[in-house]
């Protein structure tokens, strides 16, 4: 193959390197548009009354043991069971409704606020993990150290999901 040959065979791959990058840069910027376009066409208008539903309760982070409280002044609604997930140490807590959630709250109380504590809610519809962490860092609520970083006569997580039907 001549110098020249080799040349404009280089100039050719380089054009069609430029070409294939500007297509997928291209079907990025289309591919983003869409997904946008997807997303807004999701969203729903406020609702109120009948097509929404409330579970709420207090989580008693005792030091004998997680539970759901239940009293004169604490009435739990929804909820069926919390436990705490022994090898990854998140607090599992169990609905008595599997439908679309619409928000989840879950909420220290000021005895778990002034210790540093704050929780974070993943999943929804009948099951939701619960992921405590002091400044920060994650507690692993199956080892008895960090969960005594929580435990209380009066610790609570307070926690509100609001749903609707599918």
């Amino acid at each position: 193959m001549s110098r020249t040959q080799r040349k404009q065979r280089q100039k050719f791959q380089l054009l069609i390197r430029t070409f294939v990058l500007v297509c997928l840069v291209l079907a990025g910027i289309i591919y983003e548009q869409n997904q946008e376009a997807e997303a807004d066409g999701r969203l729903h208008p406020s609702t109120s009354g009948s097509e929404l539903r409330f579970s709420g309760m207090a989580l008693r982070l005792d030091p004998q043991g997680l539970y759901i409280h239940a009293n004169g002044s604490h009435k739990p609604l929804g909820f069926t069971q919390a436990y705490i997930e022994p090898t990854r140490g998140y607090i599992v807590v169990r609905r008595d409704r599997a439908d679309s959630v619409v928000s989840i709250i879950a909420e220290p109380d000021e005895t778990l606020t002034k210790r540093g504590i704050t929780i974070g809610a993943s999943g929804g519809g009948t099951v939701t993990h619960l992921f405590v962490y002091q400044n920060g860092v994650q507690l692993n609520m199956a080892d008895p150290v960090d969960y005594a970083k929580t435990a209380g006569v009066f610790s609570n997580i307070w926690m509100t999901i609001i749903s609707q039907s599918r």
